[in-house]
């Protein structure tokens, strides 16, 4: 079996308290107060919008004012709740957040072809007009940060602004970057890789080590987190974009190169990551030099939930690019 990131995300709660190798570059972050994560927030509405793969269920925080967010999370699959912490930027706007199809409680085709890029920016633009909103921000975080510069290069007139966190210019950077940080793990990791069984005390290791390095550094993990993971790893939709492994990308969306759609672009641009992100600060670098307007902010001791690691900075910072961008 290979170490995949489905399976390690199904793993999270039994890896939360498996032994980590503790490096001396490396320290476990504490939990911030919780109350940042927003989870527990009561949204100012709920509702379904109709959209091409079937209800899309959102949830909107705040009151009318500056221009609105509507958030795009990751996996594919994450849910709505793993963008919450930005919820925080709610003081003097709209923020939404939605589950895509496929995921939370929005609905689930079976029919696997009904899950591509062009429908996920449909179902995108179904929201924003379901919402009555002009122009929007787009804050997208992973695979998120794929889908908002392809709506932006379909819908320019609509996007006021962007936030691409902890993502790239293709899918591939993705595995590039888990080859790099993988030789950080010594010169058995690859072989432990190779030849991985879910009981093998190795596997376990390298698995639990590998997240608390680069997904989130946290200790203990949030519970909600754990279940978050547990879900994403039981759903095929991940499963069939992604496709089996942390270090090859075989799903259908093994190919995605988002270079043209960033090229395009010409509204504000914020692009952050953590320092020990998945998606890692050259990857950031690379998609600066494609966006005309654009800066990165590199989150020190961060990975790539950074959102969920300190969202103090992680919001103060995106709020403060959109003060200055008089957003």
């Amino acid at each position: 079996m290979r170490l995949t990131r489905r399976t390690m995300l199904a793993g999270l709660a039994s890896t939360a308290l498996a032994p980590r190798l503790r490096a001396a570059d490396f320290r476990p972050l504490p939990q911030p107060d919780p109350a940042l994560w927003h989870i527990d927030d009561a949204p100012t509405i709920t509702g379904q919008a109709a959209g091409p793969n079937g209800g899309i269920y959102y949830r909107l925080y705040g009151q009318a004012g500056r221009t609105p967010i509507i958030t795009l999370h990751g996996g594919p699959a994450a849910g709505e709740m793993s963008m919450r912490p930005y919820v925080g930027l709610a003081a003097d706007r709209q923020v939404v957040t939605y589950d895509q199809s496929g995921c939370g409680k929005s609905a689930r085709p079976a029919d696997m072809s009904l899950y591509t890029v062009d429908r996920y920016v449909e179902e995108l633009e179904a929201l924003r007009r379901h919402l009555a909103f002009d122009r929007v921000i787009l804050i997208g975080h992973s695979w998120g940060g794929f889908l908002g510069p392809a709506y932006a290069a379909r819908y320019p007139g609509q996007v006021a602004g962007l936030v691409l966190a902890g993502t790239a210019v293709r899918v591939a950077d993705f595995e590039e970057a888990a080859r790099r940080w993988l030789a950080d793990f010594g010169p058995d990791a690859q072989a432990i890789v190779a030849r991985a069984a879910p009981d093998d005390p190795a596997y376990g290791k390298l698995l639990a080590n590998y997240y608390a390095r680069h997904l989130c550094r946290l200790d203990p993990y949030p519970d909600w987190f754990v279940r978050l993971g547990e879900e994403i790893g039981r759903n095929p939709v991940y499963a069939y974009l992604n496709g089996p492994s942390e270090f090859q990308f075989t799903g259908a969306l093994a190919g995605l190169d988002s270079s043209r759609a960033l090229k395009s672009i010409r509204c504000p641009t914020l692009i952050t990551c953590g320092e020990y992100d998945e998606a890692p600060p050259w990857v950031a670098q690379k998609i600066r030099k494609l966006v005309r307007r654009s800066k990165v902010a590199v989150f020190p001791q961060l990975s790539h939930m950074a959102h969920v690691e300190d969202p103090a900075l992680v919001i103060g910072t995106t709020g403060a690019f959109l003060n200055a961008a008089k957003l």
